[in-house]
């Protein structure tokens, strides 16, 4: 019996009588390499259909007064796209935006400025490798919000509403975290076609000067933040 199972190790280590057939191993190699893998070459093209989200801290920039007396809470950006080429594609989204007088004004004033938009996107992805791409958009559309938290309302009576048409110019780095998933980092400049009013929300009641800022010219902010990608559909 000791002879007999010798010769079956000898077969076994030179492959005469092996452990495992190549089925077996063509198996086990596709367990490994599963759909949920970042894909190993860069594709063709992108995904026909991709979700996109988008989350950042808005950085007042002009109008004088806007970006020394206003300060960000946040930006959140949700859209849905489609490819219309390659590494083209276009898509519609949602944001909100929350911005805040400065804690920095005489009297602590804690008035906010809420912002709900609409925008069309058209962008483009573009791949430096399989696990990397960089995408630059452009978001155009329209925002309606309200402040809250106005000083003296009761004595000084506002309309509180405002409205406005913007453009988004935006570049953001991706990785691949799945196949069909990346996390990133954006970087945008929002520019609003709207000039902010610093009587609408009595903010001289907040010890402001006016007289010393500059009321006049649009609105605007650069923001940072973290992207996520998810592709959707065949490549």
């Amino acid at each position: 019996m000791k002879v007999i199972r010798n010769i079956i190790t000898v077969l076994i280590i030179t492959g005469h009588f092996p452990l495992f057939s190549q089925d077996d191993i063509d198996s086990t190699s596709a367990i490994i390499k599963n759909s949920d893998d970042p894909p190993l070459d860069a594709p063709l093209k992108i995904h026909p259909f991709s979700i996109r989200l988008s989350a950042g801290v808005p950085n007042p920039l002009t109008s004088e007064l806007f970006r020394k007396r206003m300060i960000g809470i946040y930006e959140v950006n949700l859209s849905g796209n489609i490819r219309i080429g390659n590494y083209f594609y276009a898509g519609l989204g949602i944001n909100n935006t929350l911005l805040s007088v400065s804690n920095r004004t005489k009297f602590a004033a804690h008035t906010k400025l809420q912002l709900y938009g609409g925008y069309l996107r058209i962008g483009y992805d573009k791949y430096h490798h399989a696990k990397m791409f960089s995408s630059i958009y452009l978001n155009t559309g329209y925002s309606k919000g309200f402040y809250t938290n106005v000083l003296n309302m009761s004595s000084n009576p506002h309309n509180l509403n405002v409205e406005m048409t913007f453009m988004q110019p935006t570049y953001s780095i991706n990785f691949f975290s799945e196949d069909r998933v990346t996390l990133g980092f954006y970087g945008g400049y929002h520019f609003m076609v709207w000039n902010f009013d610093p009587n609408q929300i009595n903010l001289a009641d907040a010890g402001v000067n006016i007289s010393k800022f500059k009321t006049s010219g649009n609105a605007s902010y650069w923001l940072i933040g973290l992207e996520m990608y998810i592709g959707l559909g065949k490549l």
